[in-house]
């Protein structure tokens, strides 16, 4: 197990290589296919930065559920402040892991990457409530496992591939959000509301801070962008050599 997890250094990658990566990445995301089923794991991953979020400061999680729609609810109990923390991270958090990702594909260390990720996946499916939820985590999960266990030479570039869907993934749901937000203003809807019913995460923090929502959307942005930068740093001498 300890041999798994060392660190693999990935030699320099050829041009090729890393735009078929990106074409995967794209493949995944863009057209309407294959998002139908991708985004499922891009709403796991925003319900578990909700959640993560939460854990850190405390919070109690106590469901997370997703819908076909790409929709997703966590829920969870603690103090005011903590509810905000919790909130502002859904959106961002699929950049950010996708940026951690790609780091730990340059640096050599996706297999630890992989299964702490796993890990993360595996230990939420005790909060995870519907049949979808729980196909999807686990499946993602055994994906990340196989990955490691049967030492794919091809893994390190699937988990960039991946990662960097997760990136793009995070900006096809902000814009999704914005769009949403927008078209409420301009036909004078001030709800926004999330398709379970509920307000949207932007609105949730504008009421809970008195910020208004287009910040908090800003924000959202403003983190996301952050994690592309941090995917071009990690492959920066890749990039250059």
């Amino acid at each position: 197990m300890i041999e798994l997890l060392a660190a693999r250094p990935v030699p320099p990658a050829d041009a090729w290589v890393l735009v078929l990566c990106g074409l995967l990445a794209a493949g995944l995301c863009l057209p309407r296919r294959t998002w139908r089923w991708f985004g499922l794991v891009v709403t796991v991953v925003h319900e578990l930065g909700h959640a993560l979020a939460g854990l850190v400061v405390g919070r109690r999680v106590m469901t997370i559920r997703i819908e076909a729609d790409h929709s997703g609810v966590t829920h969870s109990f603690g103090t005011g402040p903590s509810a905000a923390w919790s909130t502002f991270w859904g959106y961002p958090f699929p950049a950010v892991v996708g940026a951690v990702w790609a780091a730990a594909v340059g640096l050599g260390h996706w297999p630890v990457a992989a299964v702490v990720s796993a890990l993360v996946l595996l230990g939420s499916l005790v909060v995870m409530r519907g049949a979808l939820s729980w196909v999807v985590t686990t499946g993602s999960a055994a994906l990340l496992l196989a990955l490691v266990w049967a030492d794919l030479a091809i893994g390190r570039w699937l988990m960039l591939a991946v990662g960097t869907a997760l990136w793009v993934g995070a900006l096809r749901v902000w814009w999704l959000l914005v769009r949403r937000h927008v078209q409420g203003a301009l036909s004078r809807r001030v709800q926004h509301e999330h398709p379970l019913g509920l307000p949207s995460d932007a609105v949730a923090l504008a009421r809970a801070t008195g910020v208004p929502a287009m910040l908090w959307l800003l924000a959202f942005l403003a983190v996301i962008l952050l994690s592309a930068a941090g995917i071009a740093l990690a492959w920066a001498p890749q990039l250059l050599s």
